[in-house]
Parts: structure tokens; sequence; C-alpha cells
């Protein structure tokens, strides 16, 4: 039995009652004047088994506080007053005298209660009470809010006949002419009465429907269930009162789920055109107003044009419409303003002042947002698409996480992926020297936005703590402020996977065919190399003027400073020394060479810390996107195909993380783990070109603009180097390197 989710049957055993007996802090019943304490009740204070309260702490508190509530009851009193003499239809017997046998008593009055009044809970009988309360919140609540509560409910500071709706004890006590209902009879509930127009017809808006009628039968005959301590239209929830979620999730219609609601009866019928057309009717009948008289044709065209379209009506628009005496003319002018692709651009704005669009960040210097016309363009295609609103709210939200984003086939976009632009439209300070400030203003603003635009709520009061009136806790608020925090700014390539997957398969394909020729032909020059290091050997007779030099071979006499030339230099001293002494030469400069790797790697040691190395597991911590980035690190001996020219190789690169080994047109984005900074420097190792950036990111700042946010670097050639940043200003906040092509750089 699992106690924390299955259901527990209980059986009371030799008990009279476990608990059930609902009482405040005072000990007080629903019942005026009868007070409770113990085991009886259920107040649930210790926490102890059963349904009772039966705790001797809790026991000697509750009753204490009871004897005080009757004692101050009983000094309320009139002091003549007596117990009335109550008559007995019993008998007198010789054997009334005959002394009590208590244990006989206490065993006869135990059987009688637990075959009469003793509560037994079984599985069965506690589905159907969640079916009945299920029942109750789904049906008839949202009948009673929608048809009684306006004005028997808290909703009105004068409940009409003082008659509240909207609590099962406001059911039970009535109102002026006594209680609305009794639990089990509906023939003799006056509430059923009254909907069924006896002696008048409730609500006054509208005769309920059949259906609506049958259900607050079952729901009577039943026992009118009523989840416990929950009312449809409360009173506003009182700030001083613990934060209660699932109480102000009841407490208000717009927390509850959306249902189908009948059109109600209305006074002329033959008004409304469509269903929709009766609540507008129920209202002003109920308001004593009568409806205004149809719009002319001029008029019903214009409102039309500028509510659909923005713009005004065309001449020949309004002609075309007056006189046009087809019953579906009013239809087929709707149909056409909604096929217009300005209905698009007219509703797109209201979308985009709901998300502040902007083509740029404000503040000084007013820096743009890259692309962020393309975020616009899509609204206006979505909306004249007809894109559910569900659909659109899911792709705002997170439409670059989507398992099947929606894509645009004719045109090669990702759009679900376009609408996490508005994410990005937020201001942005010149230069913050407090990015902490800044990155919580603009993520503040995200939730602002968000909450806004898609709950219609202001959720800014739950910054500090749980919201005084809506169900907002403050750890909602932190909930969405945490993800938004987290989310790191990028350029993101909008086009289908399809698109960017063009040739990929075919150029690894292509590769690999030419990685197996290189081997091939590298295997076959193998015989060559003596011939070729004897030939650098003394070159000077080929020296007939100093114009030569240019000309000659280097690699061969290129000394160990310099890169292209450290392991050729040793074959080339080894070449010319004598076989005698050659196992010496070749121990001295195996010595040499694990001497200085040794002496370097003390020296980084002491004075260096390696946070990522891009050429083994590390990479697995990094995130990013694009075509050109791989799932795993490249090993050592990747190369690039030179796409212009004789040559076949641009270059063969050690172990690392590269976008650019199938073609330099993939687009691709590395960002290391998050981290403190928390030393004076940050050195990196990299190549690259076509303007691709290594960017240090400061507290999600994506808007480097020189000053102190100029770090950034761009290799600009396609050998390894090391670039450096002073970094002890920015010491304590966090940040992340971001490695980006030219177009996805942040």
């Amino acid at each position: 039995l699992d106690i924390a989710s299955d259901q527990i049957p209980v059986r009371p055993g030799a008990h009279y009652m476990i608990g059930g007996v609902t009482v405040d802090a005072g000990g007080q019943t629903s019942l005026p004047g009868l007070l409770a304490a113990g085991e009886v009740t259920s107040t649930g204070l210790h926490g102890a088994n059963r349904l009772a309260s039966n705790s001797l702490v809790e026991g000697l508190v509750y009753g204490a506080r009871t004897g005080e509530a009757a004692s101050r009851a009983a000094r309320e009193m009139a002091d003549d007053f007596a117990v009335p003499a109550v008559g007995s239809d019993w008998e007198s017997g010789d054997g009334d005298d005959e002394e009590l046998h208590l244990t006989d008593l206490r065993n006869a009055l135990s059987s009688l209660m637990w075959r009469q009044v003793g509560i037994e809970r079984t599985e069965e009988e506690m589905k159907d009470a969640a079916e009945q309360v299920e029942f109750f919140e789904t049906t008839i609540r949202p009948l009673l809010a929608d048809n009684c509560y306006q004005c028997h409910s808290a909703r009105t500071t004068t409940p009409s006949g003082g008659l509240r709706l909207d609590s099962r004890a406001g059911v039970l006590t009535g109102g002026d002419t006594g209680p609305a209902l009794v639990p089990g009879d509906a023939g003799a509930s006056a509430l059923m009465q009254r909907v069924q127009g006896r002696p008048v017809l409730m609500p006054p808006t509208g005769a309920l429907t059949q259906e609506q009628i049958v259900a607050l039968t079952e729901w009577v005959e039943m026992g009118a269930p009523w989840s416990e301590g929950a009312a449809a239209e409360a009173d506003p929830p009182d700030p001083s009162e613990p934060f209660d979620l699932d109480r102000r999730r009841r407490t208000h219609w717009a927390w509850q789920p959306v249902r189908p609601v009948p059109p109600p009866e209305v006074s002329a019928p033959a008004w409304s055109v469509r269903p929709v057309d009766r609540f507008i009717r129920a209202r002003l009948d109920g308001e004593g107003m009568t409806p205004a008289a149809p719009a002319d044709r001029h008029t019903l065209i214009r409102r039309l044009s500028f509510d659909l379209r923005g713009l005004p009506p065309t001449p020949a628009e309004v002609a075309r419409f007056v006189g046009d005496v087809s019953p579906n003319a009013f239809e087929a002018l709707v149909d056409r303003y909604l096929d217009s692709a300005h209905f698009g651009e007219r509703w797109a704005r209201h979308w985009m002042d709901l998300v502040r669009y902007s083509d740029s960040h404000g503040s000084e210097g007013d820096p743009d947002i890259p692309e962020a016309w393309r975020y616009r363009d899509y609204l206006i295609r979505a909306l004249n698409a007809d894109v559910p609103y569900d659909q659109l709210v899911r792709e705002h939200l997170a439409g670059d996480l989507l398992a099947e984003p929606r894509l645009d086939p004719d045109g090669g976009l990702n759009e679900s992926l376009i609408a996490t632009a508005h994410y990005r439209l937020v201001e942005h300070g010149y230069q913050p020297v407090d990015p902490w400030e800044d990155r919580v203003k603009w993520t503040d603003n995200q939730v602002d936005v968000v909450s806004k635009a898609f709950m219609g709520l202001t959720v800014s009061c739950a910054r500090c703590h749980d919201h005084k009136f809506d169900a907002i806790r403050q750890t909602d608020y932190y909930s969405l402020f945490g993800t938004l925090y987290g989310a790191r700014p990028t350029q993101r390539a909008i086009d289908t996977p399809a698109r960017l997957e063009t040739n990929k398969a075919a150029l690894v394909e292509a590769k690999a065919d030419i990685r197996r020729r290189l081997a091939d032909a590298w295997l076959d020059a193998v015989d060559e190399v003596p011939a070729r290091l004897a030939a650098l050997a003394d070159p000077s007779g080929d020296i007939e003027s100093p114009a030569d030099l240019a000309g000659l071979p280097r690699v061969g006499g290129a000394g160990p400073a310099e890169p292209d030339g450290r392991l050729l230099s040793a074959w080339r001293e080894l070449s010319v020394v004598e076989p005698a002494v050659f196992p010496q030469t070749w121990t001295a400069w195996r010595d040499r060479w694990i001497d200085d790797i040794a002496e370097r790697e003390r020296f980084n040691a002491g004075r260096f810390v390696t946070a990522w190395d891009f050429s083994g597991p590390d990479y697995a911590a990094t995130v990013g996107h694009g075509t050109g980035r791989t799932a795993e690190p490249s090993p050592p001996g990747e190369f690039v195909v030179q796409r212009r020219g004789d040559r076949v190789l641009n270059g063969i690169y050690p172990g690392g993380a590269y976008t650019h080994l199938l073609s330099d047109k993939h687009p691709g984005v590395v960002q290391t783990p998050r981290f403190t900074i928390d030393h004076d420097f940050i050195s990196l190792r990299m190549l690259g070109g076509n303007l691709s950036f290594a960017n240090l990111i400061i507290e999600n700042y994506a808007v480097p603009r020189g000053g102190i946010y100029n770090l950034r670097y761009s290799p600009k050639q396609d050998a390894m180097e090391w670039a450096q940043w002073d970094t002890s200003f920015w010491k304590g906040f966090s940040a992340y390197i971001e490695f980006a092509t030219q177009d996805d750089v942040t």
C-alpha cells in the first residue's frame, strides 16, 4: 500500500465516530450552540492516524478552548433560564431502579453505533465520492457561477434576498425565505422550484435548459456534494491568510476550465443571427435597453475594412458591396478581407504592440536588433495562414524546442524557430557597469511581457511575495524568471532542416573518397622521403645570386622556434650525423623534446588553469547549434578540402571542435558552460576566417559595443593561435565564451 497515493480503507472499530466533525479554532461546529473537541473532530493538526484528532495535546488545547467558549455562552444566558421538562413515552417498570451495568451498556452502545452510525470508507465509496465532487466542480459550480452568482454571491455587497449560492453553508442556510435546498430531496428544495418557475422563474436572464435542470436535480438528489472548503465566488482572499493556490484557482471564473455554454433564452430570438448574439441580447434585455438599428451598407463596409485590414475601403469596393443584393454579400466581403494580405499586417501590429516590438535595443547608441524584421514578417504570415492560437503560443514560448516545428516549405523557413525572437526585443543599457542589474531588468521585462501577452495578467507583485489576490505564487514567478534568466541570446539560421542539410551527405561521401585517395598517394610517396631529405642537405650549389634565396626550400633548415619546422629541423641534423654517434644524437633529441614538454607543462601548471579542451570529453559540456557543429570533437588529422585552385587540402588540424570541415558555408556556434570569472585574464587558442569570432558573453549581455565590453576576437587565419582578454574588471560575474561563424555571432 502506497500511502502517498493509494486510497486507504478506514474501519473505525469500536469508536463511535472517528473524526468528521469540522470545528473552528474555538471548537464551534456548523450548528450554532454545539461545540466539539477531541476524537470526534477532524482538525488534524497533529496529523495522527485515521481521521480523528486523537492527540492528547490537541485534545487538551481544543478542550480548553471549547470550555472557554461554552463558559462565555453560559454567562450570556438569562439568569432565569430553566431547562424545560421533557416528557417520555417509555413505560416504567419494577427494574428501573436496578444498578446499571456500565460494561454491558458500553458494549451494547458500541455495537449499535458500529451498525448504525460508524463510518466505513471503502475504495468503491471513495471513488463514488470523488466522481460526485468532480461532477460538482465541472458541471454544477460553473452552472451556478454563470447563472446565479451575479445576484447571489460575494460579487455583490448585498446578495438578493440575503441568499448566497457560492458556498454550501450559504445554500443550506438560505436567505429571507429559508434554505435554498434540502440535500437528497430535489422536490422539497426551493432552488429547484425557482429554476422551474415556481412561483417565479430564476434566473431572471432566462430559463435554464432542460439539460441544466436535470444536472441540478441529479446533484441535489445525490446529497448536494460540495468541495470541502471551496467557494466558486468567495470573498476576496485575505492577504493576511496563508497562500492557498488551490482555493484561489477555484475562486475566480478566469481560472476555470473552458466549457461550452448554451445561449440564454431571449425576448426576441429572431433578432439573433448567430448564437453569440443571444448573449448580447440577454444583457440588453437585462439592462432594459433596445438594440441599435442595423447599420447601412456604407457604414458596414467601412467598419469591416478598418477592423480587418486597418485601411478604408476603396470606392470600387464600396460600390460593389452596396450593389450586391445576394443574401451572402456580407459573408463574401468578410472572406475577401480575411484573404487579404493586409489582414495579417493589421493584426500583426496589435501582436507586435503586446511583445513591445522594436528594430533596436534603445538606450544610448540605440543599436539595431539584427534581423528583427523577420519576426514581424513571421507574424504576418502566421495570421494570414490562420495558424491556431495555441500553436502560436507554443512557438513563442519554446519554438526552438518543438519536436515537430512548423515549416514553410515554399519559403524554406523554420517558422516555429522565428517566434522565439520576441525574447530578444528588450532594452539593453549602454555598456552597463553593473550587468547583473541590467540582466535582471530585461529578464523581468520578458516575464512581464509573457504574462501580459499570453495570460492577461500582471505578475510583478509576485517578485517579492505571493500575489495578494491572484493564483500566482512567488515560486511561480521565479520559476519562469529562472527559465528566461538562463536562456542565452544567440542568432540562428532559420532555414528548414532540409535546406540546411543540402548537399551535406554528398560532401561527406566526397570527403571520405578524398581521404582514401590521399592516404594511397602518401603511402606511395614514402619511398621518396630519403631522396627529398637529401636534396635539402646542401642547397647552396643552386645559389647564384642573393635573389635566389627566396626560392630555396625553407622547411628543412627551420629552427625549433618556428612552428613549421620543429620536426624537420631534427631530421635535418640527424641526416648528417655519423652512424657511430647516431644513437647518442637520437637520444639527445628525444630527451631534449621530453624535457621541453615537461618544462612547459610545469610552467603552465603554476601559472594557468585549463578550463576546457574541446578535443576531449570537455566538448560534451558545450551547447550550440548549426549545420557545421559536430556532435563529437574531431580527432587529430581532420582536414579541410580546398574549394578553389589546384591544391587538395587547405589545412590539417589537431583534435578539437571545427565548423568548416565540410564547408565554410555551414553555420556553427559552440558555447562553453557558464562560469564565474575569477581570474584577471582569459586566454584561448583557436583558428578561423571569414570574420568568425570568439566572444566573452558577460551576464548574457549581447551587445558588444566596444569599451569595457570589447571582449571579442577574430583570428583571421587558418592556423591555431593564442588570444587573451583582460577580465580583471569582470571578476565575480558569470559568463560563457561563444565561438561562432560570421552570421551567427550573438
